[in-house]
């Protein structure tokens, strides 16, 4: 009987230790989460390198040699940091795997938010902060992973597992860093492919049910387009019927009426067959019939009316500014107006150009391509990347099916997948459609499904690498 109570007693102190050394790791995860969402990495107030450094003393303090340690800073943008860590695995025969997030935020102004954007709220089972959810909840449990796993006993990876936090998504006014190492420093992160943000799951409208969890395929790829009218202009006493900002206008809403032709991609089409069955109501019925029949136009229409939906049905382009006139006293000159363009991939500026040109339809308005970028092809859903997915799924969320999506946004991943590394966007971080407000105010991520997407990063990248 004793031998009995003792095994047991044994037990209970292993049990009792396990939970306490989870705890503490929980613990020390919050603490990487806290550190980085409270460093200011806007483009107006703060500094990506701050991150980075707090990073890399992580890192050394976590034993990381310097050869595996890589800060890169670009010429003349001091605060544009960004840092490359790796965990070797001598003598592997397949590349490494590369896990991308990036730490630049968009700006917050406190004046206008609830809380202070720059210090971590933890209220109501939310976590708040500017950039909780993009993309500092994925840059801290990926450089929380990479520090356990230095030290954790047994680890052998069998390939080389590679952690990037770079600077740049958000804003055209700093160097992307992704794009940046690619050009200069393509082999601290060429890999067999990549994990990103761009697809988490998706919570039913109450928050307590596990729809759907979702594994970005593709995006749409962002190009900016204006509008300009040029005019003799003249005094404001004096006015004629040629003016350059009510032309501007009419045509504008000409563009606020376009709708490109629907393109319903194979990874859009699976999304809808998997979904709409577990949504259920009237979208998700419209989901089945789509993905059934494309050609449904009822379907189509009741989808179109959802602007998240209506987003990766096709190409869209919508008005974002407007500049116009060079005096109060004076007919304008010159108006502008802005056009930010989320474009279907294989879809050319050229085109998007041609098809504005034509609904615009007025030889004055002249349309140019301000930015033009490349697209790039869906990266195929291989059994390597959807199987530690699946058995990750499978005891997390036991039913939860899971979809391919493509993000209507833009992530950096499509500089990878231009350059032959597939990538794939996917957290396992659930929420609510639209709850977590990115770029907004008040931005914020539930506290379970932060802690759920570690769990599930964790046991996926355990799989890629062992």
């Amino acid at each position: 009987m004793s031998v009995r109570v003792t095994s047991f007693a044994m037990l209970f102190i292993a049990a009792s230790a396990h939970a306490q050394a989870a705890d503490a790791g929980k613990a020390e995860f919050r603490e990487i989460y806290q550190e980085m969402v409270e460093i200011d990495s806007s483009p107006s107030t703060g500094s990506c390198t701050k991150v980075v450094r707090a990073a890399e003393a992580r890192l050394q303090g976590a034993g990381f040699a310097a050869d595996d340690i890589r800060v890169v800073i670009p010429e003349n943008k001091p605060d544009d940091g960004n840092i490359v860590v790796r965990i070797r695995a001598p003598g592997a025969k397949k590349k490494g795997v590369l896990l991308l997030a990036h730490i630049d935020v968009v700006d917050a102004k406190r004046a206008d938010w609830e809380r202070d954007p720059f210090k971590l709220v933890e209220e109501n089972g939310f976590f708040y902060g500017r950039g909780a959810a993009d993309d500092k909840a994925m840059a801290a449990v990926f450089l929380d992973l990479m520090l356990r796993l230095k030290n954790e006993r047994g680890f052998r990876p069998k390939r080389d597992l590679i952690m990037a936090l770079t600077c740049g998504e958000e804003t055209s006014n700093r160097v992307n860093g992704v794009e940046y190492l690619l050009k200069n420093n393509r082999e601290l992160i060429d890999a067999a492919f990549a994990i990103n943000e761009g697809a988490g799951g998706l919570l039913s409208s109450d928050g307590q049910k596990h729809l759907v969890l979702q594994v970005q395929a593709g995006e749409k790829i962002h190009q900016v387009f204006t509008l300009e009218v040029s005019n003799k202009g003249g005094h404001s006493s004096r006015p004629e019927p040629d003016n350059a900002i009510y032309r501007l206008a009419r045509a504008t809403l000409k563009v606020g009426d376009l709708a490109f032709p629907l393109e319903l991609t194979p990874v859009v089409r699976e999304y809808f067959r998997v979904t709409g069955p577990t949504l259920g109501g009237e979208i998700g019925v419209a989901m089945s019939a789509v993905a059934k029949n494309p050609n449904d136009q009822v379907a189509l229409g009741t989808l179109m009316k959802d602007p998240s939906y209506n987003a990766i049905l096709h190409t869209t382009c919508v008005a974002t500014q407007l500049d116009a006139g060079h005096a109060p006293n004076a007919l304008p000159q010159r108006a502008t107006a802005t056009l930010s363009c989320r474009v279907m991939q294989g879809t050319t500026p050229e085109q998007v150009k041609e098809t504005l040109e034509k609904a615009v339809a007025d030889s004055q308005v002249k349309v140019e391509i301000v930015r033009r970028r490349s697209g790039s092809k869906a990266p195929e859903l291989t059994e390597e990347v959807m199987k530690p997915v699946r058995t990750a799924a499978a005891k997390l969320w036991p039913g939860v099916p899971i979809a391919p999506s493509m993000t209507a946004g833009a992530t950096d991943g499509r500089y990878l997948m231009s350059e032959g590394i597939p990538t794939y966007g996917m957290s396992g971080m659930f929420g609510v459609a639209g709850e977590s407000n990115a770029h907004g105010l008040n931005e914020k991520i539930r506290v379970t499904s932060l802690y759920e997407g570690r769990e599930f990063l964790e046991a996926i990248v355990h799989a890629y690498v062992k």
